[in-house]
């Protein structure tokens, strides 16, 4: 029997984020079943927004430290 993957696994912990355009972008929630992630966006350590992206758009380091985790 497969191993069922949780909905949304909370990400805030692992304290994930990179940086783009100038902008800090921090992980918060990832969406398994639609493969989309939570972010809050920092600039200046100054809040900005709260935004859904595709987990495509992630770099590439990012992408190899979530998938050892699921």
């Amino acid at each position: 029997m497969a191993k069922k993957k949780p909905a949304l696994v909370d990400l805030k912990k692992m304290n994930l984020s990179f940086e783009e355009k100038g902008q800090i972008i921090k992980l918060i929630n990832f969406k398994t079943q639609t493969l989309s992630i939570d972010t809050e966006i920092y600039e200046n350590e100054t809040f900005i927004a709260k935004r859904s992206m595709v987990y495509a758009h992630l770099p590439k380091k990012l992408k190899v430290i979530l998938n050892k985790f699921f």
